[in-house]
């Protein structure tokens, strides 16, 4: 087991000691506190005594109010400061619509700006609290005012009571003029047709309302040219469709006007949405001669028809594609690649490249007589007579060249020599007129004998 230790006895005589030892250090720490208190105490009595000399001497009592008031001033200051950092100044954005408040509808109101600047002042939290309410009016309050000119002072609704709104502008100068009733007949115009496929087409449109009334005053009625629903498309448009359109008054330039009050402001627009086409021939036309006394003798197509898409009028007057090849390059039986051409009117094809086998052989030529000459373009009122050949004959030769199968197969029928009088406008006998001629086949060209010929003309023009 362990030894347990022995604790160590104090004698009498120690313990006396002790206690006088600790006794002396308590009357030390007493003294030095002591001391400590009066120090103090004497510093506070000087201090004391020192403001009791300045704040009580008439001497220095100016000078002492003085300086308390540029310190309450400093302090009331830096105060003030401190609250006016918590505000600060936004930009709403200049997009706030300006609302006219009128007695009556019979009033045309001019010279409002559509839309105004606002900003806010105010602490951080109302501002955004602002922000995201966006329940902000700006009003233009014409009531009580009659026609003429008037300054009128906008104003602000909604806005909270901790907040100043500012406006730019917060004034504006407005004309009030009365107002009747035209009536307008509508048109329709398509909006963003461009993006439709090119291939549809829209017709029949067809509006419900025949006539709208537009209420205006006169100066702006008597501007008003048209009126018209816009009907928009968009590029998934390929059916017949039905749509609320908007109705908008326009000038002689097509620029829209405003202040107008169009009754009814919509109106209901049925759409076809078609598709035409056409399937026509597509037609070789060599510009030019083809060298080393060749003819083009016949050609193959990879395709021998074309399908046309575009608008129905246009596909009604189109009866084959041209496609022209430069016939100066054709020096042996030869396979090209040639691009399907978009004609007027034509908005797409079915497809865009053709490919030609071409077969060559000698040139050949022969004369077609006796082929009649005819005249285009005629005015009304006068009489043309066409003198050829020196003769009272209106007819031509005319020199055919071509592979000798092509032109074996062309007639007198075949070919067409006329005279353009759209030029000639009254009576006389014209000289040196020239004459054009074309072939039905264009693989073969076309000479004539005489390339001029005398016009006589009789009558007086119906203008």
């Amino acid at each position: 087991m362990a030894k347990k230790k022995k604790k160590t006895q104090l004698s009498s005589e120690g313990k006396t000691e002790l206690a006088k030892a600790i006794a002396e250090k308590s009357q030390n720490f007493a003294k030095t506190y002591a001391n400590v208190e009066n120090q103090i105490a004497r510093f506070f009595r000087w201090l004391s005594g020192w403001l009791d000399k300045l704040l009580f001497n008439q001497k220095h009592g100016k000078l002492v109010a003085l300086v308390l008031a540029m310190f309450f001033y400093i302090a009331m200051s830096g105060g003030q400061a401190l609250l006016e950092t918590d505000k600060i100044n936004k930009d709403l954005g200049d997009n706030f619509h300006v609302e006219a408040r009128t007695s009556s509808q019979l009033f045309e109101v001019s010279g409002l700006p559509e839309n105004v600047q606002v900003s806010a002042v105010g602490d951080i939290s109302d501002i955004k609290n602002l922000k995201q309410q966006q329940n902000i009016k700006v009003i233009a309050d014409l009531t009580g005012l009659t026609e003429g000119t008037h300054n009128v002072t906008l104003e602000v609704e909604n806005a909270p009571n901790r907040v100043e709104i500012k406006l730019n502008p917060s004034t504006a100068v407005v004309t009030i003029k009365k107002t009747s009733i035209r009536r307008f007949s509508p048109g329709y115009d398509f909006v963003n047709k461009s993006s439709m496929d090119n291939t549809y087409d829209l017709s029949e449109q067809v509006l419900e309302k025949g006539e709208v009334f537009v209420r205006a005053s006169k100066d702006t009625l008597d501007k008003i040219a048209y009126v018209k629903a816009l009907i928009v498309v968009d590029k998934d448009t390929t059916e017949d469709f039905e749509q609320t359109a908007k109705i908008f008054a326009y000038d002689a330039n097509g620029d829209k006007i405003e202040n107008v009050n169009i009754m009814p402001s919509t109106v209901k627009a049925s759409v076809k949405v078609t598709k035409p086409s056409k399937d026509v021939k597509i037609e070789l036309v060599p510009t030019g001669i083809v060298p080393n006394d060749k003819a083009i003798e016949s050609y193959t197509l990879d395709h021998d028809t074309v399908t046309l898409f575009g608008k129905q009028e246009i596909l009604d007057m189109i009866d084959s594609l041209p496609i022209t090849i430069p016939a100066s390059t054709l020096t042996s039986n030869r396979e090209i690649n040639m691009p399907v051409p978009l004609m007027n009117g034509v908005s797409k094809t079915s497809f865009s490249v053709v490919n030609i086998n071409i077969k060559l052989a000698d040139a050949k030529e022969k004369t077609v007589k006796d082929v009649p000459i005819t005249v285009k373009n005629g005015i009304d009122g006068l009489t043309y007579k066409v003198v050829a050949d020196d003769t009272s004959n209106a007819t031509s030769e005319v020199t055919v060249k071509g592979a000798q199968k092509v032109i074996d197969e062309i007639g007198k029928d075949d070919i067409s020599i006329y005279v353009d009088v759209s030029k000639i406008e009254q009576e006389g006998t014209y000289k040196d007129i020239s004459l054009t001629v074309e072939g039905k086949n264009k693989l073969a060209t076309y000479e004539l004998k005489h390339a001029t010929v005398t016009v006589q003309v009789s009558g007086t023009a119906n203008k």
